[in-house]
């Protein structure tokens, strides 16, 4: 009689997945694999076309993500060159902006808005109604499949806030069915 053997899918694993199944749904973007560097240090390769578009997802993108003991740093590599974010004061509109240069390729983002609310300005990255789906031994799922709402996928792998500037990663809105007489 064989027994089944039990195991859960690492962290590092499921965040590289996040990356993959996320920010790797473009055409101008290839996730490499995920490199052990030893000693609980993890990397993820992005490698985009376009300098643009890789400038503005290096700095758009959560650099290092701590789980546990575990780090996992992502980098973004154009031409064979990692590229460095944006380093000076971004406003609102210029993430905004940063956010149709990085995104607009990408199958799961829709669009991206500024609103203000008592005196402060958020920035709305918005994306498609979708479920982003992998395999991740996921004991709580029948197939054993990690589901989540694309945005918010993005908010675990892109960052939340550029100076100080919040950033709200939302779902787009359900357009309205109507009934069938």
């Amino acid at each position: 009689m064989k027994k089944a053997k039990i195991s859960l899918s690492p962290p590092e694993f499921t965040y590289f997945n996040e990356i993959k199944y996320s920010i790797g749904k473009d055409p101008l973007v290839r996730i490499g694999p995920l490199a052990d560097l030893g000693d609980g240090q993890f990397e993820v390769t992005l490698y985009v076309k376009g300098l643009k578009k890789a400038k503005a997802l290096a700095t758009l993108i959560a650099p290092d993500k701590v789980i546990g003991g575990i780090n996992i740093h992502v980098k973004v590599v154009n031409n064979g060159k990692v590229v460095s974010p944006i380093e000076r004061e971004l406003s609102p509109q210029e993430i905004a902006a940063l956010y149709r240069i990085a995104f607009r390729t990408n199958r799961f983002f829709h669009f991206v808005t500024l609103r203000s609310i008592f005196g402060n300005t958020f920035v709305y990255p918005v994306f498609r109604i979708r479920v982003i789906q992998f395999f991740n031994d996921d004991l709580s799922d029948f197939y054993g499949n990690y589901n989540n709402v694309a945005a918010l996928v993005f908010r675990n792998v892109l960052r939340t806030v550029i100076d100080d500037i919040p950033i709200q990663l939302s779902t787009d809105k359900k357009k309205s069915c109507k009934k069938k007489k």
